[in-house]
């Protein structure tokens, strides 16, 4: 693997967003079909798939004291500036949610999920007093496209550009991947830790405030530990909180969690750039290749599996263990957390992120002291890419129909 292979997926999946992905794409896919129609608004009609439905229902929406896939649409119907991509909820202002909020009682608006549609779906039909316009989002969250106006296919061409990069599996083994970034020239990396300060800003904010369902407020609550830090950056996002987080593989818990047990780490030890961005690369690359076998939406929470694997591997580093540490750090935290459900977003993912960085820190640890927990126990195999596989498969196979048992379980 390159260097500059690697720092270019980087550059594509460690992005800003300002709210949960989910409400935002929904968001997004109503601004495109709006901007392509025009006029005032009559009629909306969304559509999302599973995985998509389940992560917008309950979670925070920013600027408002809301949620829902309606209010979502609504305000991107609102604002209608898909140009603004994955920040388009940075626009929302009290003026916006008064024209969102006059949309769902004067416009007819009505949502629906497709309980076949797995990994990223959105699609949003508009009728206004100037054209009908339909947008579909994707795959991934930020590819967003009108396909439609007045009945008229319209040619595949990106709204608001897809993020489209190279995958890491065919580049190479996990070994190989953390090889290259252990042997990139000096300071190959370090452009990450601007790129993800925010998200330990919003932490520190997080903790101060007490924001979603009260962390910081906690009288008992270890403040100083990096797994409470972490916890309450994910407790203020999923509760609204108006400001960018960094995210990792379209999710901004995973972003948190690579990104913020590192960075807390490195400024305590007084780490140089140099190797505080090293880690944060091996964390992230680390998250995106466990994405890759379990996909971007997953019955799986990803804060715990690919996220937590990927700080254990990042806190190893910082600590001056090898690549065989990074692996068995990772391999911990994916025997131990592989079975966590992802049941949609909301202000109580912030626990699961406390317990994937506790379980991250002490996967670390014990590698540190050469520890590991040996292959042929459970879904551990001798290489984290046959574990991989395993996982893989087991999600594939055996948890295939999952989602669409919890979105009815949560629905019914």
């Amino acid at each position: 693997m390159l260097t500059d292979d690697l720092r270019k997926i980087l550059e594509v999946e460690v992005v800003p967003a300002v709210g949960c992905t989910e409400p935002v794409a929904i968001a997004l896919t109503a601004a495109a079909a709006m901007h392509a129609a025009g006029g005032v608004l009559r009629r909306m009609e969304i559509v999302t798939g599973v995985g998509v439905f389940k992560n917008a229902r309950a979670v925070g929406i920013p600027g408002t004291d809301g949620v829902g896939i309606e209010l979502a649409a609504a305000l991107g119907a609102a604002i209608a500036r898909p140009e603004a991509g994955m920040e388009l909820l940075a626009l929302v202002t009290p003026d916006v949610v008064q024209t969102a909020n006059d949309i769902l009682r004067e416009a007819e608006v009505r949502s629906e999920v497709d309980l076949d549609r797995a990994g990223v779906y959105i699609r949003c039909w508009v009728e206004t007093s100037e054209a009908q316009a339909a947008a579909e989002t994707i795959d991934r969250h930020n590819n967003v496209r009108v396909v439609s106006v007045n009945g008229a296919e319209l040619p595949a061409a990106g709204c608001a550009g897809g993020g489209r990069r190279p995958a890491l599996r065919p580049m190479g083994s996990f070994r190989q991947m953390v090889d290259a970034i252990w042997g990139a020239p000096a300071d190959s990396f370090t452009f990450m830790i601007d790129r993800t300060l925010k998200n330990l800003e919003l932490a520190e904010y997080g903790l101060a405030t007490g924001t979603g369902m009260g962390i910081g407020k906690c009288p008992d609550l270890p403040q100083g530990t990096t797994a409470s830090l972490t916890a309450a950056a994910c407790d203020a996002r999923m509760s609204g909180v108006q400001r960018p987080v960094c995210t990792c593989a379209g999710s901004g818990n995973q972003g948190i969690s690579a990104t913020v047990p590192v960075l807390s780490e490195a400024r305590a030890r007084g780490a140089s750039d140099e190797v505080t961005g090293r880690c944060l690369a091996l964390s992230c690359l680390v998250t995106l290749y466990i994405k890759e076998y379990l996909g971007l939406l997953s019955p799986v929470c990803g804060c715990a599996v690919a996220a937590g694997a990927g700080s254990a591997a990042g806190l190893v580093m910082l600590g001056d263990g090898g690549p065989d540490a990074c692996e068995d750090a990772a391999s911990t935290v994916l025997a131990t957390l592989a079975g966590m459900l992802c049941d949609g977003g909301k202000v109580g993912c912030a626990m699961k992120v406390w317990a994937a960085v506790s379980t991250a820190e002490e996967a670390a640890r014990l590698a540190l002291a050469g520890c590991r927990i040996p292959a042929g126990n459970g879904v551990v195999k001798t290489g984290i890419d046959e574990t991989l596989r395993v996982l893989e498969r087991v999600a594939r196979e055996g948890m295939g129909s999952l989602d669409r048992a919890l979105v009815a379980a949560m629905c019914g």
